[in-house]
C-alpha cells in the first residue's frame, strides 16, 4: 500500500474511533457528565501569534464573550468535532459579539499555515476566531496555566504525523473536487474500548482542570492514540474578561453553548 494510501486508512480508523467514542459519551445520562466553574476572575494570561501572525492577548477581545478551546489542526477525528460543534453554537448568535480563540497543543506540527487550513476546513475562517501557536516554550506556561497537557509525541513523530495529514487533506480536498466518494466503513469497539469510554474517574468534581489528569481530562481518552492525547475542554469568558464557565468536548451541544453564549451577551 502506498504512504498517502496508509495516511488515508489511518485517519479513516481514528476518525471512526473518534465517533464511535462520541456517541458512547453523549449517550450517558447527564449526571455522568463533567463540567466546572472556574473562578470569577481573568482568565490566566498570554500572548501569542495567530495564524496571521499577530501577537493576541486575552484583553484583545474585550468586549466580546470569548469561546476558549485548545486543540491541533491536523486532528482527523475529535478536534474537528470539537471545532464544529463551536462553529453551529456561534452561527446561532451574533457572531459580532463573540470570538472564537483555539490554542495549540502541538507546538511542531501546528504551523501557522496550517492553523490557517484548519479554520478553513471546518467553516471558522469567516467566523470571528483565531487560532493561536507558537514555540514550545512559548506554549508551555499557557498550557500550565490553562490546566492543559499538550500531545505527547515527541518532535520527530509529531512532524511526521503533520505531513501526512497535510497529505491526507489534500487528497481529501482532491476527491471533493472530482466528486469522488468513498464508502464508510462501520467500526465496531471491541468490549474494553467501551468500558474505558464510558468510564467517570472520581475527580470530576474538582472545581476546574488540572495538568494532574494527564493523557485523559475527566479520565475519558479522545483519538486512541496515546502520543496525540491531549486535554481538551471550552472555556467562555465573559465581556468583561471574566472566566464563567468551562465543560469538556463530551459535554459540548451546540444548542446549549449557544444558550450559555446569549446569557453571557445579555449582561451588562
Amino acid at each position: 500500500m502506498s504512504r498517502l494510501g496508509l495516511v488515508a486508512l489511518l485517519c479513516l480508523l481514528l476518525g471512526a474511533l473518534g465517533g464511535v467514542l462520541a456517541a458512547i459519551v453523549t449517550s450517558k445520562p447527564p449526571e455522568a457528565r463533567a463540567s466546572f466553574t472556574p473562578p470569577l476572575e481573568p482568565p490566566p494570561n498570554y500572548r501569542l501569534k495567530d495564524e496571521t501572525g499577530k501577537w493576541q492577548t486575552p484583553g484583545d477581545h474585550r468586549g466580546k464573550v470569548v469561546v476558549l478551546t485548545f486543540l491541533y489542526a491536523t486532528c482527523p477525528d475529535l478536534c474537528p468535532d470539537q471545532a464544529q460543534d463551536i462553529r453551529r453554537a456561534v452561527e446561532r448568535v451574533n457572531q459580532r459579539g463573540v470570538h472564537i480563540v483555539s490554542i495549540s497543543v502541538d507546538p511542531v506540527g501546528d504551523t501557522p499555515a496550517r492553523a490557517k487550513g484548519f479554520l478553513e476546513r471546518q467553516g471558522l475562517a469567516k467566523m470571528p476566531s483565531s487560532f493561536l501557536v507558537g514555540t514550545r516554550a512559548q506554549l508551555a506556561p499557557v498550557w500550565a496555566a490553562y490546566g492543559i497537557v499538550p500531545v505527547t509525541a515527541d518532535d520527530k513523530k509529531a512532524a511526521e504525523i503533520a505531513q501526512m495529514s497535510d497529505d491526507y487533506f489534500k487528497e481529501e480536498a482532491r476527491k471533493k473536487a472530482l466528486g469522488i466518494k468513498e464508502k464508510e466503513q462501520k467500526y465496531v469497539p471491541s468490549p474494553e474500548e467501551i468500558r474505558e469510554a464510558q468510564f467517570v474517574p472520581p475527580d470530576v468534581e474538582d472545581p476546574y482542570p488540572t495538568t494532574a489528569d494527564h493523557d485523559v481530562y475527566r479520565g475519558r481518552r479522545r483519538h486512541y492514540t496515546l502520543d496525540f492525547e491531549h486535554s481538551a475542554y471550552v472555556l467562555l469568558i465573559d465581556k468583561h474578561g471574566r472566566q464563567r464557565v468551562g465543560f469538556p468536548f463530551e459535554q459540548l451541544e451546540p444548542e446549549l453553548l449557544a444558550r450559555d453564549i446569549r446569557m453571557l451577551m445579555s449582561e451588562p
